[in-house]
């Protein structure tokens, strides 16, 4: 973002000159391009998978990294970042920064069940390069196996150059064999390097 550029202004009282108050038409438009860029970068999409649903879940091998797949075939695009424009934030089963210096809030749900009561699954958004994981943690399955969970993940992300070249995948290790379903990824740039 650009920084409104004029001078400072300074008291009518103190200031013998009054001119230097003035605030020209270039002034006002400065101020408003300034501010309406911030409403043009933020903004959210969802990107939701019609394919694995309860009927056709996907199917994880134990001590298998897999790419957790979204097919986006149901979307909500209405409150995306204007600036956007045609870019998509998930495409080919991986998040697709817009700039350099982005940062993002990323939300992944999704209903999963594993095949041992002691099971687990590691999850990491992957950007490969000298940095591989930017993401990486360890859940659980405190209901027991064979039972449905309902995850809601939740991470703040930013973009430098790797992460813009290779886009992030979604993966997952699990523990022993593990089923996921309803899932969706919702992605909100909070904040770009305008």
């Amino acid at each position: 973002m650009t920084k409104i550029a004029y001078t400072n202004k300074v008291a009518l009282a103190s200031n013998p000159v009054a001119e230097i108050n003035k605030v020209t038409d270039a002034n006002m438009n400065e101020i408003k391009t300034s501010v309406n860029k911030l409403y043009d970068v933020a903004g959210w999409v969802e990107y939701k998978d019609l394919t694995n649903t309860s009927s056709n879940k996907q199917s994880l091998t134990a001590g298998q990294e897999t790419a957790l797949t979204i097919d986006g075939a149901s979307t909500i695009k209405t409150y995306k970042p204007l600036d956007m424009g045609t870019a998509e934030l998930w495409a080919s089963n991986k998040i697709t920064p817009l700039r350099l210096g982005d940062t993002y809030s990323i939300r992944i749900d999704f209903n999963a069940e594993i095949a041992n009561s002691n099971g687990y699954f590691d999850f990491g958004i992957y950007i490969d390069g000298a940095i591989g994981y930017a993401i990486q943690d360890t859940y659980t399955f405190p209901k027991g196996a064979g039972t449905a969970h309902r995850f809601s993940l939740n991470y703040t992300i930013y973009c430098l150059q790797t992460f813009l070249t290779n886009g992030g995948i979604l993966r997952i290790n699990p523990s022993h064999t593990m089923l996921v379903w309803d899932k969706r990824i919702i992605l909100s740039r909070i904040y770009s390097n305008v």
